[in-house]
């Protein structure tokens, strides 16, 4: 093997061993939102999931899957189990002091795990934007949101507006296949009717 190629492979390496070590910084100005998508085992399914802030003391739950109707939310953190090793937070009308480490960590049967790590960076609400308009950017984080890293990118079409083209697509398709069988029906039908007049 080539010594250069050997380098840049232990290099690539130890740069994705690095990559799991720090959080992933993600800015969002005030007022504005993010979502978060984590992976999790699906073995951790019915485990219980949480957004947390990172203190100094340790993890401080912002919101969880479990219900517990005793202890009111957080009214602007979100916590959605899509099902399948999906999970998905929303952080929205960000304030200043909201800038931090947030992670999202499963409490398994094999103890706690933390799943995905970022650093929040507040940024001043743009002057060029009205409130309404920045509180209507959401940021996208995690490991699901951008295929060659997983950065923000308000830019990204959510999911709801990808599947339009889709449903469109199926009409379309049906709507050509209802062409096609009343086409063979005509056509049988004329070709039993001349099978008919010369037999």
């Amino acid at each position: 093997m080539d010594p250069n190629l050997f380098l840049l492979l232990l290099l690539g390496l130890a740069g994705q061993g690095l990559a799991g070590m720090y959080p992933e910084v993600l800015q969002a100005p005030v007022g504005g939102s993010i979502l978060v998508q984590c992976l999790y085992r699906l073995q951790d399914i019915r485990a219980r999931k949480v957004w947390c802030r990172f203190m100094p003391e340790g993890c401080q739950p912002l919101v969880s899957s479990a219900v517990d109707r005793r202890a009111p939310g957080h009214s602007r953190a979100f916590l959605t189990d899509l099902g399948s090793g999906l999970l998905q937070v929303e952080m929205i009308a960000l304030r200043e002091d909201d800038a931090g480490e947030y992670g999202c960590v499963v409490e398994g049967p094999t103890g706690t795990q933390t799943l995905h790590r970022i650093s929040l960076d507040i940024l001043p609400a743009a002057p060029g934007l009205k409130e309404e308009e920045e509180e209507d950017r959401i940021y996208e984080v995690g490991s699901l949101a951008n295929d060659t890293g997983g950065g923000a990118s308000p830019l990204e079409p959510r999911q709801d507006e990808k599947s339009i083209p889709l449903i469109w697509g199926i009409v379309l398709l049906l709507g050509l296949l209802v062409v096609a069988v009343v086409l063979f029906a005509v056509m049988a039908k004329r070709k039993a009717h001349r099978l008919g007049v010369c037999g």
